[in-house]
């Protein structure tokens, strides 16, 4: 019986923060900083999370830095 492959895998999180109450032109230009940095990735854009907390609008994205396969 073989076992499956397991595969350890690093990755960055990159996180932008912009204190609120703020203007639609500086969330305009969140959302454009994130949608540059994750096209030069080349990742999609929907895999960024746009939430709120503590007063600040949190933009994150992970991008997987290195895959080890481990048998």
């Amino acid at each position: 019986m073989s076992s499956p492959t397991r595969r350890t895998v690093h990755i960055t999180r990159t996180e932008h923060a912009l204190a609120l109450p703020a203007s639609l032109l500086d969330v305009a230009a969140l959302v454009e900083t994130v949608r540059a940095e994750l096209d030069r990735a080349g990742r999609p854009t929907d895999e960024a999370e746009l939430h709120v907390a503590d007063g600040h609008l949190l933009a994150y994205y992970d991008i997987p830095r290195a895959a080890v396969v481990n048998r």
